[in-house]
C-alpha cells in the first residue's frame, strides 16, 4: 500500500488506489477525503482556500469559470465565508456535475469577462464584483465589494457603466446603490457594515482610517471611520480585541493618549451592531451635536 505523509496533497482517484495500492475500500475511507468528482485527498492533508479551489477547478469536468466568492479569494480578497462555496460558471449548454463544496451555475459570459489566475479561468474583477454586489443583504454585499477593490483596485466607473448595461438583472437597484460607497480603505466587513449603517442612518459620511499624531508628529493611532475635525473616532473591536493583556494594555494606552488631545471614542463590537444598531446611530449623533456639529 502507498505510503502517504500528513502532507502530501496528491490527488488519489479511488478506483486506482483500491486496485494499485492494495487499499481496501474500508481503508479507502478512513485514508481520503473526496476533493471533486472522482479525485480525493487525503485525509490529513491541509489546504488554503484558494489551493481548494485551484485543485476543485483543475479536476472538473471541461473548462468552468470560477465566480462569485471564489472568484474574489482568487484575486486576493482577504474576508470570505469559512463555508463558501466555490461557483463553476458553465454554458447553459454545458454539461459537468457539481463536486463536494461547488455549485454550478449557467449563464452566458462574454470573453471580456473572464482572465485566467493561477491557470484556472475566473471571472474578472468587474465581472466579480457585479455579481458581489448583488448578494442580500446590501451591508454584505458592500464588505465584499470594499475587500476587491483594495485587493485589486478594479476602476469603480468601469463597474458603474457595466452595472449600467445590465439593468435587467436581479438586485440591481441595490448594487447600483452601493457603487458610489465602495471604499478602499475599510479593512474589514465589518467596518463596512457600521459605514453603511452610519449612511442610512443619515449621519454625515464618515472618513476611513484617520491617521492620528501626537505633538511630535509621530503617528500613534489609525482610527476606523470618524470626524477629524470634531475629533471622533468610531472604532470596531473584532473578536480579537481582548486577545491578550498586553493587546488590551496597549489599546488602553492609545485610547488614553486620544481623549487627551480631545477624541471622543465610539467602541462597537458585533453583537452591538446585531443587535442595536440605531444606538450606534444615536450615540454617534450626540457626539456630533456635543461638538457643534449640524448636518
Amino acid at each position: 500500500m502507498q505510503n502517504l505523509t500528513p502532507d502530501d496533497r496528491r490527488l488519489i482517484r479511488r478506483q486506482e488506489a483500491i486496485e494499485d495500492c492494495g487499499m481496501t475500500a474500508e481503508q479507502f475511507e478512513a485514508a481520503f477525503r473526496r476533493l471533486h468528482g472522482d479525485q480525493y485527498v487525503s485525509r490529513e492533508a491541509l489546504l488554503s482556500a484558494r489551493e481548494h479551489i485551484v485543485r476543485t477547478v483543475r479536476n472538473a469536468d471541461g473548462e468552468p469559470v470560477v465566480g462569485g466568492m471564489a472568484a474574489s479569494i482568487m484575486h486576493g480578497c482577504r474576508w470570505y465565508d469559512d463555508d463558501f462555496i466555490i461557483e463553476l460558471i458553465r454554458h447553459p449548454t454545458g454539461s459537468g456535475r457539481p463536486g463536494l463544496g461547488s455549485r454550478i451555475h449557467r449563464t452566458d459570459l462574454d470573453a471580456t469577462d473572464v482572465m485566467v489566475v493561477d491557470g484556472i479561468r475566473v471571472t474578472t474583477p468587474i465581472r466579480t464584483a457585479f455579481d458581489l454586489g448583488r448578494i442580500a443583504p446590501e451591508w454584505r454585499a458592500l464588505g465584499y465589494l470594499d475587500d476587491l477593490v483594495r485587493a485589486t483596485d478594479f476602476p469603480i466607473e468601469e463597474l458603474h457603466v457595466y452595472a449600467h448595461n445590465r439593468s435587467r438583472r436581479r438586485r440591481i437597484r441595490q448594487l447600483r446603490n452601493l457603487i458610489p460607497l465602495i471604499d478602499a480603505n475599510a479593512e474589514s466587513p465589518p467596518e463596512s457594515w457600521v459605514r453603511l449603517l452610519m449612511l442610512r442612518g443619515d449621519l454625515p459620511t464618515p472618513e476611513t482610517q484617520i491617521r492620528v499624531a501626537d505633538e511630535t508628529g509621530f503617528v500613534f493611532a489609525r482610527i476606523d471611520l470618524g470626524y477629524r475635525l470634531p475629533k471622533i473616532a468610531i472604532e470596531y473591536d473584532g473578536e480579537d480585541y481582548h486577545a491578550s493583556p498586553e493587546q488590551r494594555a496597549s489599546d488602553e494606552a492609545r485610547d488614553a493618549k486620544l481623549r487627551d488631545l480631545g477624541w471622543i471614542i465610539i467602541r462597537i463590537d458585533r453583537e452591538r451592531l446585531r443587535t442595536a444598531p440605531w444606538s450606534i446611530i444615536i450615540e454617534i449623533d450626540k457626539a456630533l451635536r456635543s461638538r457643534g456639529c449640524y448636518y
